[in-house]
């Protein structure tokens, strides 16, 4: 007997607060990529538009900024990511390489083309809008144990060992580094 359809529910990111959101969108961040600094501007409310700022730490990118503004919003408005893009640049960190923007929403196509020739035209080099969908795909193809941890309330490891394998388990620690740094807590 064949075993019966099971769906794969979207993330709900409207049932997280701005906070919730960020902190998510950091943590993805984090887990991902390579980083010299990475910091999250928006924890503490004034943060001039840069909810989280990063200096790339990887291959050709090292030293390349990354500005990423979290919209947990319905929709995304050129009016907001104008406003906030114009915060960024007078703050004191002055243009970043890249303008990353991740939101809960849809974003059309028209929409993206007037935000990303805005953001060049204001002179950030690249410009990427990740709709809620697509970080969603992200999530899960870069970061499972998040989406465990934020959606379905699994703790954070606390022992060293469980974060190591958390670590193995997202790729961010290969086996031989995961079994290396063991080695070292435990001896």
């Amino acid at each position: 007997m064949p075993l019966p359809a099971k769906y794969v529910q979207p993330v709900h990111f409207e049932d997280f607060d701005g906070a919730q959101f960020e902190r998510l969108v950091f943590a993805y961040h984090a887990r991902t990529e390579k980083w010299m600094s990475l910091e999250w501007y928006g924890q503490s409310g004034s943060d001039l538009g840069r909810d989280i700022w990063g200096v790339r730490d990887d291959g050709t990118d090292a030293g390349e900024s990354v500005c990423v503004q979290c919209v947990n919003r319905g929709s995304l408005t050129f009016a907001k990511i104008a406003a906030d893009l114009s915060k960024v640049l007078k703050a004191g960190n002055g243009a970043p390489q890249q303008f990353r923007i991740v939101t809960r929403s849809n974003v059309s196509a028209v929409m993206r083309g007037k935000i990303k020739a805005h953001v060049i035209s204001r002179g950030v080099e690249q410009c990427n809008i990740w709709s809620g969908a697509e970080f969603e795909e992200f999530l899960r193809r870069d970061a499972e144990s998040l989406l465990k941890r934020f959606i379905e309330g699994e703790v954070f490891p606390d022992t060293a060992s469980d974060l190591c394998t958390l670590a193995q388990a997202d790729g961010a620690m290969s086996d031989d580094d995961a079994l290396a740094l063991m080695a070292k807590l435990f001896d």
